[in-house]
């Protein structure tokens, strides 16, 4: 374990992730990752000692797993705050930030570029901010999500067992008269007809039925759930084309999830508004000469557009990187 007290640190040899501290008594730390397996807290036996005397001696432990990396609490008395909660193991992604005690740490993988691992630290309140946000996200779709109780109406009005048996004889009279009575002249065919008709129609299309929700089962609901909020956290932080891919991968595993339909199409526009911003600042560029900073924005654009390359923008981006290599990168 490698210990900077910067924040923009070049890739280490051997690192295999790092962690950043965004707020608390070593702010603008860097530890360097370099196991598969580290523990943290504020006792000389741990991996990587926090100087945080809400954080617990043996606080928490860091794995990277087939799932990627998985961070579990091991017994601490506050547990570890990440994504507006209090939990005890949950999976991280890079750029993704918990807080031990009252420390935050900023957590990169060894697969983020250069540039990534030496950007400046986020601001504490930024990140609160965003804690915050998913908290009352959270705690939003949590009351959508409580059931209804149907009204049964006031107590003590329960039918009594001779209307029950009245009611079961009118319409056994009903059924038994009906059954008797003779078709009219020229409407026994059209009865076949129609009978012959609503047999021949797809089962979508009879009855109310085949329009209510399929119902979803609690593992299908809880993995859709764990996709929308990673989509939502990336979202908050306007990576809008990770957002997307979440929130396309909850919708995938439940359709049903309005939520993520929801946000899906916000991070879309929002992507969109992104790459347009991105051809703009490249062209402007282009005009004061600056082309490998077009060129940087062009490459960006390409990558949002990867997966759509018949949009317009990307026909623009090849021609402005089509334009720089013809007149060679200044």
């Amino acid at each position: 374990m490698l210990k900077y007290r910067i924040p923009s640190v070049t890739r280490q040899l051997g690192e295999v992730a790092r962690l950043r501290v965004i707020k608390g008594a070593e702010v603008g730390s860097t530890f360097i990752i370099k196991a598969s397996s580290i523990t943290l807290g504020r006792g000389e036996d741990v991996d990587l000692i926090i100087n945080d005397p809400k954080s617990s001696r043996s606080h928490a432990r860091l794995d990277y797993t087939k799932d990627g990396w998985i961070m579990s609490d091991l017994g601490s008395a506050n547990g570890i705050f990440f994504q507006g909660e209090y939990i005890r193991k949950f999976g991280l992604t890079s750029s993704d930030h918990f807080t031990l005690g009252e420390t935050i740490f900023e957590f990169l993988s060894n697969q983020e570029s250069t540039r990534m691992l030496s950007a400046p630290l986020k601001s504490a309140a930024e990140v609160e901010r965003l804690d915050q946000a998913l908290s009352q996200q959270k705690i939003k779709v949590q009351g959508m999500a409580k059931p209804v109780k149907a009204s049964s109406g006031p107590k003590g009005q329960k039918k009594s067992p001779l209307t029950l048996i009245l009611i079961a004889v009118l319409v056994g009279g009903y059924f038994f008269m009906d059954g008797d009575a003779k078709p009219a002249k020229g409407t026994a065919g059209a009865g076949a007809k129609k009978a012959s008709a609503n047999a021949e129609k797809p089962k979508d299309e009879r009855g109310l039925a085949s329009y209510l929700p399929a119902v979803v089962s609690k593992e299908v609901a809880k993995t859709a759930e764990q996709y929308y909020w990673q989509g939502f956290r990336e979202y908050m932080k306007g990576n809008y084309l990770r957002a997307k891919d979440s929130f396309e991968l909850a919708l995938q595993v439940n359709p049903g999830h309005q939520k993520a339909r929801h946000y899906l199409a916000s991070a879309e526009k929002e992507n969109q508004d992104q790459i347009k911003q991105l051809i703009e600042t490249a062209r402007k560029a282009m005009v004061v000469g600056r082309t490998s900073d077009a060129k940087g924005n062009c490459e960006t654009a390409l990558r949002h557009l990867y997966n759509d390359r018949a949009n317009p923008d990307y026909a623009d981006c090849d021609e402005i990187l089509k334009e720089i290599k013809a007149g060679g990168d200044q």
